[in-house]
Formats: C-alpha cells, structure tokens, sequence
C-alpha cells in the first residue's frame, strides 16, 4: 500500500508531456500533410483553413487510439487500482495523461495558430482542454486518481468516428449515404457507452471515496474530481443531444427520400 503522501515528481510531465507536444505538432504540420496527399486528392483540394482541420483531426485519431489502449489496458488489467482509486500510483495511467496533456497543449496551439476556427467552437474546445488539462496535471505530477482518470480517457474511443464524421463531409459524402449513416450510428453507440454510461459510474465511485480519509489527505487537491469533471460532463452532455438531433435528422431524409422514390415510381406506372 502506497504512503498517502503527496509527493510531486516532475519527470512524466516533462518528458512525457513535452515530447508529446513536440511530437504532435510535427504531426500536425509535417506528417499529416505528408500522408493526407498521398491517401486522397480532396485533400489538396480543400481550401487552406479546411486542411488545417484535417491536419487537427489527424493528430486527434492518433491520440485517441493511444488513450483507447492505455486507459483499456489500465482498466481491465490493473486490478490494484480499484482497491485504491485515491492514492494507487499506476505509471501507465501517469504516461497516458502526460501525453493526453501534451496532445491538448498542441491541439490549441495549433488551432490559436493555424485553424480557422469559429469563436464558438474554439471556446467550447478550450473549456474542455483546459478543465483536462488541469485535472490530468495532478494525476501526472502526484499519481493520484489514477482510476477515475482512466475512466475519464477511455471516453476517447468516441473521438474517431467523430472525426470521421467530419472526414465524410469534407470528401463530399452526402449525410444520406451508407456508410455516413453506419459512422454516425457507431458515433452515437460510441459517444453513449464511454461517456453516458460511464458518467453515473464515474460519479457513483467519486460519491463513494468523497469525505474519506483517502480523500481527506489530498487537501485542496480534492476539488479536481468534482470541477473538471462537472465541465466536461456538461459539454458531453450538449455534444451528445446535438448527436442525437444529427442523427434523427439523417434517418428522416433517408424515409423521406425513399418515399419520394416510391412516390415517383408509382407516378409512372
């Protein structure tokens, strides 16, 4: 058992950290450029602001596919932590938010200084970076609440069909085609799983250690369980009823084009 001591360690938020930041504006400026030219012509066709997306979202994937693989392996297999989800110190769950924390730290560098992006839209993603940013920070600098952060980063596996969503669009996909249907179901399933689900459970589990000893010794620090979590469930929750009212729309100009269609057809006869 772990001396419940706060005890601040720099190195994987250096490291860790800065090389991801590094890394990820690399792959921002130089690697998805690289790789998107030779994937699809749309890309080079898309005007300058829309690549910059599409550069942001390619860095977003990658990032999302390592959180999915830590945070999954962490939450299946490090039965440890769920016997101490206050103070269990676990180095995978330290890496993978050093990392999440650098990607974010990039992610709006990059969108500050090479995207287009409404004043809106880039409040929103700057609300939700910023409350995970600060609440990661702790994790990666005392290895604390390993646990409940893992659950809050398997909420990631939603992210790829999110993007891709937005892929379709800039190829030029209609909304009403298959396989832009099939992305947006498995984005809805996705989006409800890890973070409608998850959310009850995450908060049941913070209920259950709040106003322990466990939770007493981190002082001031405790708030990160309730603040950030608070701000990003509250945009989980406006991003996934906007998913819901995409989605209906979709399924009714499928109905409605296919009876038009019959319509047509009888019309004919």
């Amino acid at each position: 058992m772990r001396d419940q001591v706060l005890d601040y360690e720099s190195s994987y938020l250096i490291y860790g950290g800065g090389t991801s930041f590094v890394v990820n504006v690399f792959l921002f400026r130089f690697v998805s450029p690289f790789v998107s030219r030779r994937i699809t012509k749309t890309y080079e066709n898309l005007p300058k602001y829309e690549q910059q997306e599409w550069n942001d979202r390619f860095i977003s994937n990658i990032n999302a596919v390592i959180s999915i693989i830590m945070s999954g392996y962490s939450l299946l297999f490090e039965f440890k932590a769920r016997e101490d989800m206050v103070w269990d110190d676990r180095p995978i769950a330290r890496t993978a938010c050093a990392i999440i924390v650098g990607y974010m730290l990039a992610d709006v560098f990059c969108m500050l200084i090479w995207c287009n992006t409404s004043k809106g839209e880039l409040f929103g993603f700057i609300l939700h970076h910023a409350a995970t940013v600060y609440a990661y920070f702790f994790v990666v600098v005392y290895g604390i609440l390993c646990y409940f952060a893992m659950i809050r980063l398997i909420a990631e596996a939603s992210t790829v069909p999110v993007n891709q969503r937005w892929y379709f669009d800039a190829i030029g996909y209609p909304r009403t085609r298959v396989i832009v249907i099939v992305n947006g179901f498995l984005m809805l399933i996705c989006f409800f799983m890890f973070r409608m689900v998850t959310m009850p459970i995450f908060w049941y589990q913070i209920w259950m250690v709040t106003g322990t000893e466990a939770a007493l010794k981190l002082g001031n620090i405790q708030h990160i369980m309730y603040i950030p979590g608070f701000c990003m469930d509250s945009l989980n929750l406006y991003w996934f009823f906007k998913m819901c009212k995409g989605f209906v729309k979709a399924l009714r100009g499928i109905l409605n084009t296919d009876n038009s269609t019959r319509e047509e057809k009888v019309k004919s006869t």
